[in-house]
């Protein structure tokens, strides 16, 4: 594992088009992330819903799931104007199978692979952290491994619903629930073992909960050499959905105003 995260570090330079992984809104807001940072100039969005959620499917369904998202990476790859610079998997559920089977899978495209817990190394400095987490991820056990066996591992089920089904205010008292159950446990942290979960991550230190966001941790260690070539229409979003996109276009739409005016937004 270490080779691979070494390898996954080598490649946070000079990045200008990616292809992002997940089945609902982390991965969009991943992606807007991207651009609103500019850290990329063009981001393809794999937008898996026909599979949501992931996190109540066996290890056999979410293998196959992946070696489904992989033929569709790897055709992209014969295409010359489909060349990413990688691929994240803005997903745990499937991060945790993908670090399970990556010999398989990393041979199967020519682009690198960075996956949610690429930037794993802050986990094992928390003395008591509350993980929340899809059943899938919770039953693999990873978050447990990285903070020493310090960490409890905690479904979260129906707020990873309210947050795809852009329920706001469900959402808010999901929050304000795990937060009073945390600070009444004493845990020091909040891991979002989901990436759904980033959306709310102010949410929670709003309740005065230390936050851990293995996405914003990649954020944080990605580099641009400079920000040459961001000029007017240089920046675009493109979906590409398994299954119904509604929801995920909903909250692209509604986080429009964080993005750059030039950024464009196309479905395929």
């Amino acid at each position: 594992m270490s080779g691979f995260l070494k390898t996954a570090a080598a490649i946070i330079v000079r990045v200008k088009s990616y292809l992002v992984y997940d089945s609902g809104i982390g991965g969009a807001w991943f992606s807007l992330e991207l651009l609103r940072r500019k850290k990329a100039h063009r981001v393809v969005f794999y937008a898996d819903t026909l599979n949501f959620p992931l996190g109540l499917k066996s290890e056999t369904e979410l293998y196959n799931i992946l070696d489904q998202f992989f033929g569709y990476a790897s055709v992209a790859a014969t295409k010359p104007a489909e060349v990413f610079d990688g691929i994240f998997l803005a997903c745990n559920t499937i991060s945790s199978v993908y670090l399970r089977y990556w010999p398989v899978f990393k041979k199967k495209v020519p682009f690198p692979i960075v996956h949610t817990y690429a930037y794993h190394n802050g986990l094992i400095g928390l003395p008591k952290p509350l993980i929340l987490a899809t059943e899938a991820t919770v039953r693999a056990r990873i978050y447990t491994y990285f903070t020493a066996g310090r960490g409890v591992e905690m479904p979260a089920t129906d707020l990873i619903e309210a947050l795809q089904q852009d329920d706001t205010q469900r959402a808010k008292g999901l929050v304000k629930q795990t937060a009073t159950f945390a600070r009444k446990e004493r845990f020091s942290h909040v891991v979002l073992g989901c990436t759904h979960l980033s959306e709310v991550a102010a949410l929670f230190e709003e309740e005065g909960l230390p936050v851990y966001d293995p996405l914003a941790q990649i954020l944080g260690n990605l580099k641009l050499d400079n920000d040459e070539g961001f000029g007017a229409n240089t920046q675009q979003l493109i979906l590409h959905a398994t299954g119904d996109y509604g929801d995920v276009v909903n909250y692209v739409r509604r986080k429009a105003a964080l993005l750059p005016e030039e950024v464009l937004l196309d479905a395929d």
